[in-house]
């Protein structure tokens, strides 16, 4: 039997980078995906070839299930339409990823420099929107289905970056936003044995996203995870931790 064979999971914007890795390694462990995203056959985000489609065939490939469903993470409607489809499906989630993230998309405007006064506001809102704000949507609608098993766990994506300045205010922000959400999200889960990581992956190479997947399945798999609960942490220490490697066998440093 595959470790997360009985595994429910969602992995929001999977349709393309870590959330596509995150989902094709929790495939190779077994896990039933829902694979979600707005990017789906003939209608993508920035006319890329990516889709949550593509994205769920691969995680069944390697032995688990994947789900494709569309679903914009920063609209409330959507995302309950997610998630009851879920709980009439199978009744619970033990495992969410909000992976989603905005602000680099090439219909946002570009002009401006590189000083928090000077760039476009819609850059904010891109970050915040498709960020915390989807992030907390996802994780109020998944806990429900959580607590009433009283196991459940939930991996934000996020930047671990104590006292550096990432050059990008709003990227800051946003960052920070998730990791201090991360760490008042577990606290208030602890009684109800639902546990809230904030995982930072670093530096990623384009061509292969399976170093975070990894680490994914590697805290997913630890039945002592709630000791972990409401840290943020770079998958290069679990790496060494947990003893995963990228796909080539090295554990590449975070930057």
């Amino acid at each position: 039997m595959k470790p997360l064979q009985n595994t429910i999971a969602v992995v929001t914007g999977a349709s393309r980078g870590a959330g596509r890795g995150i989902a094709y390694e929790l495939g190779e462990a077994g896990t039933t995906v829902y694979v979600t995203g707005r990017s789906i056959k003939g209608s993508t985000t920035d006319d890329r070839p990516e889709t949550i489609e593509e994205t769920a065939t691969g995680v069944t490939k390697r032995g688990g299930k994947g789900i494709a469903v569309r679903c914009d993470h920063t609209d409330p409607a959507d995302v309950r339409r997610l998630f009851r489809r879920i709980k009439d499906e199978h009744g619970r989630i033990d495992l969410l990823v909000n992976s989603v993230f905005g602000g680099s998309e090439s219909s946002l405007p570009r002009e401006g420099g590189k000083r928090f006064w000077e760039r476009p506001e819609e850059h904010w809102d891109a970050m915040m929107g498709a960020g915390p704000h989807a992030y907390v949507l996802a994780a109020r609608n998944a806990v429900p289905l959580m607590i009433p098993q009283q196991k459940g766990l939930i991996i934000n994506i996020t930047a671990q970056l104590n006292d550096a300045i990432s050059g990008n205010l709003y990227y800051d922000l946003a960052m920070t936003s998730v990791n201090r959400m991360t760490l008042v999200m577990a606290k208030e889960l602890k009684e109800y044995n639902v546990s809230s990581l904030a995982l930072c992956p670093g530096w990623m190479r384009t061509e292969t996203t399976a170093y975070v997947g990894r680490a994914v399945v590697a805290l997913a798999t630890d039945a002592h995870i709630a000791s972990l609960s409401g840290r943020a942490i770079e998958v290069a220490e679990l790496a060494h931790t947990y003893g995963f490697t990228d796909v080539d066998g090295t554990r590449p440093a975070a930057f």
